[in-house]
């Protein structure tokens, strides 16, 4: 056994104490599954700020997620002594937020630019794609090929970066006349948000890069003030992250990559697992591994480490359990005929272990793709097992929170179209024409009312200086004002009131009131996030406080959480980061997990990779589910499905426990069960080899 040692009362292993020790120089954290990552990057920052004399100032966390900020934070503060003020913590967007704010009048950003939503970014640069690419798929594949040029971190105003533009644009299938209207494009898009001050998500490290490559005085400065800098879930980074990342940081600065290439599952939306091993080449970085899983049973580690070893060009890293191993410690495997049989299957062992005691929120199934959910779901409501779907970051998908926003970025930005375009059902007799007249008219659109009626003339004024009011009071009072603004209120009302009405209930206020609760839990979840966020800011003027706080506008809050304990239902690139004592994977089949696109697998190592986060989410069992037939939704009706090649690649770390349910299997206390599911499996490993 290990001599734990103790730093500032928490208790770390040896490896851990190393992390937490370093002291100067650039340093690679590779952090397995449960191996206590979170703790010791808390800790080390703590002892840095305590005893090594760091200041405040010049220490940063950089995150994945405003989620895993707000946790570290929460550690941070605990840990720290009153007296001693919490460093930087944030994401990436979140610190070229903030350099934006304090600098960005260098390059042309104004201190009020306002940050629009994914939705509106996409509808504004639709626009502008029309007249080139008037097909509507053609302008879909422009907009992804607009995200992988933002990923790769390429400046469309900077003529260095033209030539790799252009190699993107070819193998995004677009040439000739289609790449020169898809690059004038985005010069006009990129001139139109300049002129209305608002920003997309991808400004917020590309406008950054543009300000420290342009202002060599300001880079040196922040060089000299970021002593030391730890980056959180590295593997996930993108090529634009990893840019501004070594513009701030000199090769010979204190800077900390931490992660798991093993569990870099979003290559898809152009994140580059290998800025790990580039950083260690790079920098000559110390690299320190922890590989003790605090999380799960033997079985599960030993199953997963030999399923992701498959892999190439990895780190090397070898986890292993620091837990004993329980009675009867296995990977589980089930094989049904079909998917409903598979949804009862999963039900029932669900429901027979909250019988036995344990409790709905312990228990997780997870899925490759969000079709399957409904029919878990519908297995789940026959057993009366209460749930819920774990569906991301999506509170921004609800008309009530895009409308609240629309309201905070056009009271800290009165040029932002957008935001004034989706107040205009505020507004009685404005609609869309009238909306563009006022954009037409002049740079401040709610000034320009000459060309509206009289009715629509009257109500935008009340609007404006409504919003005047909304300013005063900051971000922090946004849902009290929307709730006490007349037309807000009614604009809510009559959506409750249609959803009563199509679903024939009455619509008496009492119902009404009743109807509106869920729209205000959610308005609710998204003010507590931004408070959340002005709390871990310092006193700034009101148009910092504003930016800042729209953040969640980009980046997206999670539905708040129930006290209710439920089954938790989720995709797995959903269920990152989490954990629970029983894991059941819904559908560990080809074409399901590897996912298979007209029968090609795109990505096999990232797919292996899904599969080792899925596996490794569960701490005490994880049951592996596959059905013979299974309908994929690809318009084929049922398909026969044989189990994952992963499965295969799992058994060989790893005895798995092989249950057939289909008909005609021996049932559970057939003497005969163990020698027929050993042929299961045999005949499992001969259809997928």
């Amino acid at each position: 056994m290990w001599r734990q040692s103790r730093q500032g009362g928490n208790m770390l292993d040896p490896d851990q104490a190393k992390v937490v020790a370093h002291e100067t120089g650039p340093a690679a954290v590779l952090a397995g599954a449960g191996s206590g990552k979170t703790r010791c990057t808390t800790e080390r920052a703590a002892r840095r700020l305590t005893e090594s004399g760091v200041p405040s100032e010049g220490l940063v966390l950089l995150t994945f997620t405003n989620k895993a900020a707000a946790e570290m934070r929460e550690r941070l503060r605990k840990r720290l002594p009153e007296s001693v003020k919490l460093p930087w913590i944030g994401t990436f967007h979140s610190f070229g937020n903030r350099l934006l704010r304090s600098h960005g009048r260098l390059i042309g950003v104004p201190a009020n630019a306002t940050l629009m939503d994914a939705d509106d970014a996409s509808r504004m640069l639709d626009a502008f794609l029309a007249v080139p690419l008037p097909d509507k798929s053609r302008r879909i594949d422009a907009i992804r090929l607009h995200e992988a040029i933002c990923a790769h971190g390429l400046d469309i105003t900077d003529e260095a970066d033209m030539e790799q533009i252009e190699t993107l644009c070819a193998s995004h299938g677009f040439s000739g006349h289609a790449r020169r209207g898809f690059i004038e494009a985005l010069r006009r898009y990129e001139a139109e948000k300049r002129r209305a001050s608002v920003l997309d998500f991808a400004d917020l490290i590309l406008l950054p890069q543009r300000l420290l490559k342009r202002h060599a005085d300001l880079r040196e400065r922040l060089r000299q003030q970021l002593r030391d800098i730890t980056v959180d879930e590295a593997q996930d980074t993108d090529a634009a992250q990893f840019r501004l990342l070594q513009l701030i940081t000199p090769l010979d600065n204190t800077v900390l990559l931490v992660g798991d290439d093993d569990q870099a599952i979003y290559e898809w939306r152009h994140a580059r697992p290998e800025n790990m091993r580039e950083f260690i080449e790079r920098y000559g970085a110390v690299v320190y591994r922890l590989e003790r899983n605090y999380r799960s049973t033997p079985a599960i580690v030993s199953g997963g480490a030999a399923l992701v070893r498959h892999n190439e060009n990895r780190l090397e890293k070898n986890p292993y359990a620091v837990r004993q191993a329980p009675p009867a410690d296995t990977v589980r495997v089930v094989e049904y005929d079909d998917a409903e049989s598979m949804a009862d299957g999963v039900a029932e062992r669900i429901a027979a272990a909250i019988a036995a005691g344990a409790s709905p929120a312990d228990i997780a199934v997870l899925y490759r793709k969000n079709r399957l959910a409904r029919i878990v779901e519908t297995a789940l409501l026959r057993h009366g097992i209460p749930y819920r779907i774990k569906a991301g970051t999506d509170l921004l998908s609800y008309a009530e929170v895009r409308m609240m926003l629309a309201a905070g970025r056009l009271a800290a930005n009165r040029r932002d179209v957008r935001a004034l375009a989706r107040l205009a059902d505020l507004v009685p007799g404005l609609g869309a024409k009238g909306v563009g007249h006022m954009i037409a008219a002049g740079d401040d659109p709610l000034l320009q009312t000459g060309r509206l009626s009289a009715k629509a003339a009257e109500g935008v004024r009340a609007l404006a200086a409504a919003l005047e009011e909304l300013y005063r009071r900051g971000p922090a009072e946004l849902m009290a004002w929307c709730e006490e603004y007349g037309p807000f209120r009614t604009w809510l009302q009559r959506r409750a009131v249609a959803v009563l009405q199509s679903a024939g209930r009455p619509t008496d206020p009492q119902s009404i009131e009743q109807a509106l609760r869920p729209a205000k839990a959610r308005m609710s979840a998204v003010q507590t996030a931004m408070q959340k966020r002005l709390e871990t800011m310092p006193e700034g003027g009101s148009d910092e406080r504003w930016a800042l706080a729209l953040e969640v506008v980009a980046a997206g809050t999670d539905e708040a959480e129930t006290s209710e304990a439920k089954v938790t239902l989720c995709t797995v690139h959903a269920s990152k980061g989490l954990e629970w004592p029983t894991v059941h994977i819904f559908g560990f089949s080809e074409q399901l997990m590897p996912l298979a696109r007209d029968g090609v697998v795109d990505n096999l190592p990232e797919e292996r990779r899904l599969a080792y986060v899925a596996l490794t989410r569960a701490q005490n069992e994880v049951v592996l589910h596959h059905a013979d037939r299974l309908d994929l939704g690809a318009g084929s009706g049922l398909e026969r499905l044989v189990p994952s090649r992963f499965l295969q690649e799992i058994a060989v770390g790893q005895a798995v426990e092989c249950i057939d349910r289909r008909a005609g299997a021996p049932p559970t206390n057939d003497p005969d069960r163990k020698a027929a599911a050993r042929d299961w499996i045999a005949q499992m490993r001969k259809a997928i080899t």
